[in-house]
């Protein structure tokens, strides 16, 4: 059988190979930080209407199979000042480098999905609940679209009574100062390392550093490490020097921080080498040692660590890395 993977390996390979959905996920999963996030970009009088101390997140997601690769959502719930029922609040995260005018016909369709999941409820309501939705974009460029669904259709019939009126709220951070960038501090810093992934943000290192120690580790209870969510999110989203240049700065504004970069990139080998080990255990010792070798470069390989450390971690190049994979799998048959 091939080397199974770990639940922790499994995790931490989505983080790396979708980033952009994890840092952000894990960002705005937390309600408060949440709150932070989506009092500043949301209108007054959407503001005003919503009592945020309710705000919770509801699990599921609405978008399209196809596009989980270049879009993300979250769906929270929150009651109205009013105490009059509550509303859902609908965040899209947009990761195309570029903006698609036809998001706002697939935003309509994710906000009926929402509603269809109201109206499956027993006993089915009276009326709809209101949706809010929001688009959070961080693209190479400006976002050049208005946020009308109508303007979809040609100008002459825009007024027609089938054309749904519908428009979106929009978070555009494409081009966005890296001072300008609000919220809490996980909030900024999460913003930051997103523009810094999208953009050569000018100080993009030097403003996370000075937010990093307001970062704490989980508890006893457990919770989110973002420490480690966000030197994940680094490693894989900025090249080899970048990475290194960050540790630097992070040394200087938080030095009891300034291992935490290679802390990480460090954890991801161990992990390698535990779960090799725990094959070897089962296999027997040669083969297992060979399950071992195979399965730590593949970890590091889904983790997009370069050829050149792999080679100096485990003395083999590519060409033997193939030939061992193949040895195993005769083995193995």
């Amino acid at each position: 059988m091939p080397p199974q993977t770990s639940t922790l390996e499994a995790t931490m390979a989505e983080e790396i190979h979708n980033p952009h959905d994890a840092l952000v996920r894990a960002v705005l999963g937390d309600v408060a930080a949440a709150s932070s996030f989506l009092q500043i970009h949301l209108s007054q009088e959407v503001n005003q209407a919503l009592n945020w101390s309710t705000l919770q997140r509801l699990e599921g997601s609405f978008i399209d199979e196809d596009l989980r690769g270049s879009e993300a959502d979250l769906l929270y719930e929150v009651e109205h000042i009013s105490g009059a029922g509550s509303a859902w609040v609908y965040l899209l995260i947009e990761h195309q480098s570029s903006a698609d005018r036809w998001m706002r016909f697939r935003l309509l369709k994710y906000c009926c999905r929402i509603w269809e999941t109201q109206l499956s409820a027993n006993p089915r309501p009276n009326e709809l609940r209101p949706i809010v939705p929001l688009v959070f974009y961080q693209g190479e460029r400006r976002w050049p679209h208005t946020t009308e669904f109508a303007d979809l259709f040609a100008e002459s019939v825009r007024d027609w009574p089938g054309v749904p009126s519908f428009t979106h709220e929009l978070i555009d951070q494409s081009g966005l100062p890296v001072d300008a960038v609000q919220g809490e501090d996980k909030v900024r810093i999460m913003q930051l390392l997103l523009l810094a992934a999208y953009h050569p943000a000018e100080r993009w290192m030097e403003r996370v550093a000075e937010l990093w120690n307001s970062l704490s580790s989980p508890g006893p209870s457990g919770g989110m490490n973002y420490v480690r969510v966000f030197v994940l999110y680094i490693l894989a989203t900025q090249e080899p020097e970048a990475a290194a240049s960050f540790r630097e700065v992070l040394g200087r504004y938080a030095p009891d921080a300034g291992d935490d970069v290679m802390t990480y990139a460090q954890q991801l080998l161990a992990e390698g080498r535990a779960e090799g080990r725990a094959e070897g255990q089962a296999e027997g010792e040669a083969k297992g040692k060979m399950i071992e070798r195979v399965t730590l470069i593949e970890s590091l390989l889904r983790e997009e660590v370069d050829w050149a450390v792999i080679e100096r971690a485990t003395g083999l190049d590519e060409a033997q890395f193939e030939t061992l994979k193949q040895q195993v799998a005769d083995l193995s048959s």
